[in-house]
């Protein structure tokens, strides 16, 4: 893969995390099966896009941010 190609995919792959992000902010309570099942299919779908290492470290970090604000913002609730 070229330099620019690669780039591409890696600038897709960021804005796709992105947008799954967002979509899924502010997180859900951790008790919420419908939530978190919709944000690991969504986080799955874009995996199976891209399918390179980059692409799932940055998506278990998306997952990982958004579970951890979910236990802070429903502990202090």
């Amino acid at each position: 893969m070229d330099n620019a190609k690669e780039l591409r995919q890696v600038y897709d792959i960021f804005t796709a995390a992105w947008r799954a992000y967002r979509e899924h902010y502010p997180p859900g309570n951790p008790q919420d099966d419908t939530y978190w099942s919709k944000l690991v299919d969504d986080l799955h779908e874009i995996e199976s896009q891209y399918n390179c290492q980059l692409c799932r470290d940055i998506l278990c970090n998306v997952a990982s941010d958004l579970e951890r604000k979910a236990k802070v913002l429903h502990q202090s609730k």
